[in-house]
């Protein structure tokens, strides 16, 4: 039989404070089921991690929000298909999406870094040895996630840097007082995000990204991070190694990159030499190897990879700085009646009457840099388009007649939200051609001359249009030529780019 102490408790329903705190934690995360993913996710943000937070048991607080984080790993994917899909520039749904992913993702970091942070100051090391692992690691592992959700809409990670930088020191510093302990997940993670980073995400097609990330997560085990010593400066530098000074807020700097002399006297240094001697071996593997299986990379990410960590991705010329404005379309159906509408086009007195009314809405942008073989353009305003890297776009700026055809071969989105492109020129000059031999009217585009190529010609069209081998005539500069086309440069979603070989 109860005492009567005991039944009076049971009245009046008493706790302890912490447990009744932990109790109303409990209850608001039984509030968000039901709710839709993006319901989810600002309850998560704005009630239930800000109550999490202020448990003082650093037990129940990492019980608390390993069961929000499970909450919220059931509407987090939802958001990021939605962003993966949307156009870009990113909509306002797909902005409002992605701005409160970011958040919870940065809150829950926040919450178990506090925890980390928490046990690295305590005097109980050792008992809470698991639990600063696992802290950490969730820790390490949703910053990156911030990172990744960022470049897939082109935008640049702004603080996610320094506390993931802050994160690994913290990570080490645990290390260092007790030996024992293995932080190598912890440290991986950290890598990996290095890596992908010094990929430069903005050059890759939204399409390549997860295959980016994939094969960044597998090279990290051969990347080594080491410290700065009076040796760094007297030893040559390595074209694959960066210096990272966790103050900066950034990845780290090519150490080639750095002015003639500049010395160094804090920061890490992350050594990528064997990350470039694993894709130097996997080129140079012969198809038939079994000693050893090769690395399963695409070779256009494999070249990328290489360029990025072997200190071979330069520019090649100096920016120069100036701000009008221009036209612009994307995708090749709308390039070729852009170009087509052009004063310097052969053809454009006649567009209209072949080919119907205008097909093609142009929207306007800024025109912040140009070099002899490129330009960085800002969205200003005007129709948006389904815009990624590898797609075609034609360029007029308002003060001239010439029309620009470019590939886009960056793409970034700054703390400001501006969508900026960077463009390739293709060719000097450009026409529009009929591609014969055909039941149906194709069209194509034809490069007069390829800089990039050894000057030789080209061509592009839809995909299927063209095929490496085919002979094609063109009279699109006086009189008729016969050409074969070569192999394939590049193609992207709705186009494919050969080479020309005269005969």
């Amino acid at each position: 039989m109860k005492s009567a102490l005991r039944l009076f408790r049971d009245l009046l329903s008493f706790q302890p404070p912490a447990e009744r705190k932990a109790v109303e934690v409990r209850e608001l995360l039984d509030t968000v089921a039901g709710l839709s993913s993006y319901e989810v996710v600002t309850e998560l943000t704005a009630r239930v991690i800000p109550a999490i937070v202020k448990q003082q048991n650093l037990h129940m607080r990492f019980k608390l929000l390993e069961d929000a984080r499970q909450e919220a790993e059931k509407a987090l994917p939802v958001l990021e298909r939605h962003i993966d899909y949307a156009e870009l520039p990113l909509p306002l749904a797909a902005t409002t999406s992605a701005l409160a992913a970011d958040n919870l993702m940065k809150a829950l970091a926040c919450g178990y870094f506090d925890i980390a942070k928490a046990i690295m100051q305590g005097n109980q090391h050792k008992t809470l040895a698991r639990m600063f692992q696992r802290a950490a690691l969730c820790a390490m592992t949703l910053l990156a996630r911030r990172q990744q959700l960022a470049y897939r809409t082109y935008a640049k990670p702004s603080s996610s840097w320094t506390m993931l930088h802050e994160l690994y020191q913290t990570a080490r510093g645990f290390c260092s007082r007790l030996p024992d302990e293995n932080i190598s997940p912890i440290e991986h993670q950290y890598l990996s995000a290095l890596l992908f980073a010094y990929l430069e995400p903005s050059k890759l097609a939204r399409a390549e990204l997860a295959a980016a990330i994939f094969c960044t997560q597998q090279l990290a085990v051969h990347a080594v991070v080491a410290e700065v010593t009076p040796e760094t400066n007297t030893t040559k530098a390595s074209p694959s190694s960066f210096v990272v000074r966790p103050e900066e807020g950034n990845p780290g700097t090519p150490l080639q990159r750095l002015p003639q002399g500049t010395p160094i006297f804090d920061g890490i240094i992350i050594d990528c030499s064997g990350v470039l001697n694993v894709l130097d071996k996997s080129v140079n593997r012969h198809p038939e190897a079994t000693e050893e299986p090769g690395l399963d990379i695409p070779p256009a990410l494999l070249h990328t990879l290489q360029l990025a960590l072997g200190g071979r991705s330069m520019r090649r010329f100096a920016r120069k700085r100036f701000k009008p404005h221009a036209d612009m379309v994307g995708g090749i159906a709308q390039v070729i009646p852009f170009i087509e509408a052009s004063p310097h086009s052969r053809r454009s007195a006649d567009a209209a009457s072949h080919h119907g009314p205008k097909t093609f809405e142009p929207s306007e942008w800024s025109l912040i840099d140009q070099s002899p073989d490129g330009f960085l353009v800002r969205f200003i305003q005007g129709e948006s388009w389904k815009v990624g890297v590898g797609n075609i776009v034609a360029l007029q700026p308002r003060e001239s007649s010439k029309v620009h055809v470019c590939l886009v071969r960056r793409i970034a989105t700054n703390t400001e939200g501006r969508f900026e492109l960077g463009l390739q020129v293709l060719s000097p000059q450009v026409s529009v051609v009929d591609l014969q031999g055909h039941g149906d009217i194709r069209r194509g585009i034809y490069l007069h001359r390829l800089p990039g190529h050894g000057n030789l010609p080209g061509i592009m069209a839809r995909p299927g249009h063209l095929a490496s081998g085919h002979k094609l005539k063109l009279a699109a500069a006086g009189e008729p030529q016969l050409w074969q086309i070569g192999r394939r440069l590049e193609a992207s979603e709705g186009l494919e780019f050969f080479a020309l070989v005269p005969l």
